[in-house]
């Protein structure tokens, strides 16, 4: 009965106004769930401010991932590539949940007056991915050891409908947008070799094909910190019928892809589309309808997440383990909101699992006032070719700022002691652990926090589920 009693009127309709087709697929953590409630909410209206309702809840929910993607990337200049060549600090907050064990990379890059070559360095073995996001928050191809090597190449990132010639020697990616989210992570074994690595941070670079092929190559950007763009803003979506407006806008700078039609001509049906702008156009019952709707919104999917990481806790030892949809949604709306909620800019599993730990193995939220265990029997680390770690966050999903100035542990943190048995566990706790313990301690907050385990090119086991993140064990 997931929100049954949030609005008035609750138990009528089973299925909702707009076409199942616009509402997407689902996977089994969400199976039946969009629609069911989607149907008790919407029972509060009646004939077309009913549908316009409908419609209005699912352009919400297909629409706040897009938009996410396009304020992150306004924060960074057009087809320029920047690299920090520091690692991510609490102060940062250009991405929920960050990972504090590669050197980011990050670009907005625009396709639309043709393509773009992408070229990357000998990075000598060393892990790194550049990962390419359209506008719509699918991750539709990665450049990077697992997936191209690690030799010095070049890449060409083309428009929908491109149909030139290219270079002999430069590999094709098509882009299925305009708008290109450009995310890269390069392994940072010690903070101290960041120096070394400016030659390979540097070396990532995006060049109009036209300058390419005459012989002139654009740099990058490399810089010592994050800018007060990535530090001082966090997204926010914009409110009201604005939020309409701004997705209409969107949609015509980035058409969806052919299998949004069925959703795209539900919204235009209720006035949400490119050239629309439902804040000047919307009035009566449909306007209020359409601000219903982007109130209600964000409930209906803090619902879902609630439904989705009560399907994954029971399968995977208390953690929160994405199902394999990550990362290339789809029709899977609601499932594509879920992710970028807390994970946006998430990539696909074949490159890298994140099981989150929102509480422990009990199903209590973890919590500073408590200490709590991560055991890793003999040959149960985590499975992976690249690299694991475990970091902490607070409860706003930032790194949480400690004395100890450590936001992770994993597989490159020196001095970590090992059972006689061969086991590693690994202390999460506010306080500073005793004796030995003090070695494998990563510092918490003194309330609410989460932690992410990362597998970075995760092995078939991790892929598989036969091996699952062991319970995180609350001492007292």
């Amino acid at each position: 009965m997931l929100l049954a009693a949030a609005l008035p009127g609750a138990a009528t309709a089973a299925e909702p106004s707009v076409p199942a087709c616009a509402l997407g697929t689902s996977a089994a953590d969400l199976q039946g769930f969009y629609g069911t409630e989607l149907a008790r909410a919407e029972s509060r209206f009646q004939g077309p401010a009913r549908r316009a309702f409908s419609a209005g809840v699912a352009a919400y929910v297909y629409g706040g991932p897009p938009l996410s993607v396009g304020q992150t990337t306004a924060r960074a200049p057009a087809n320029l590539i920047v690299s920090f060549a520091k690692l991510v600090d609490p102060a940062v907050r250009a991405v929920v949940a960050p990972n504090h064990d590669t050197a980011y990379t990050f670009a907005q890059l625009d396709l639309a007056r043709g393509p773009l070559v992408i070229d990357v360095p000998d990075t000598a073995g060393r892990y790194y991915v550049l990962q390419l996001l359209d506008a719509y928050s699918n991750t539709f191809s990665n450049i990077g050891r697992r997936a191209t090597g690690t030799s010095a190449r070049s890449f060409a990132l083309v428009p929908p409908g491109f149909r030139g010639e290219l270079p002999a020697g430069v590999k094709r990616i098509d882009s299925p947008t305009p708008l290109v989210w450009l995310l890269g992570r390069t392994l940072v074994r010690d903070e101290t070799e960041i120096p070394t690595l400016t030659s390979v941070l540097a070396g990532y670079t995006a060049t109009p094909l036209t300058s390419w092929t005459a012989g002139r190559r654009q740099g990058s950007a490399l810089l010592p910190t994050f800018p007060p763009a990535l530090t001082e803003s966090r997204i926010s979506l914009p409110r009201g019928l604005a939020f309409f407006d701004a997705l209409g806008s969107y949609m015509g700078a980035n058409p969806p892809p052919a299998r949004d039609d069925c959703a795209r001509r539900a919204f235009a049906r209720a006035g949400i589309g490119p050239g629309r702008t439902p804040s000047l156009e919307a009035s009566g019952p449909i306007r209020t309808a359409l601000e219903a709707a982007r109130r209600y919104g964000p409930r209906l999917l803090s619902a879902a997440v609630r439904r989705s990481n009560a399907y994954s806790r029971r399968r995977n030892n208390g953690w929160l383990v994405p199902l394999a949809y990550v990362g290339g949604y789809g029709r899977n709306y609601l499932g594509r909101a879920v992710i970028a909620r807390d994970l946006l800019g998430a990539n696909t599993r074949e490159e890298t699992v994140y099981p989150l730990g929102f509480t422990d193995s009990r199903g209590r939220p973890l919590s500073g006032r408590h200490r709590y265990a991560l055991r890793f029997e003999r040959g149960q680390l985590p499975p992976a070719d690249a690299f694991w770690s475990l970091t902490m966050y607070g409860a706003d999903g930032y790194l949480y700022e400690n004395p100890l100035r450590r936001y992770a542990i994993g597989d490159r943190t020196r001095g970590l002691r090992r059972g006689r048995d061969g086991s590693l566990t690994l202390f999460v706790q506010h306080r500073r652990p005793d004796g030995d313990a003090r070695s494998n301690w990563l510092p918490a907050p003194r309330g609410r926090f989460r932690v992410a385990l990362r597998l970075y090119e995760p092995r078939r086991s991790a892929l598989s589920g036969n091996w699952r993140p062991p319970p995180i064990l609350r001492a007292r």
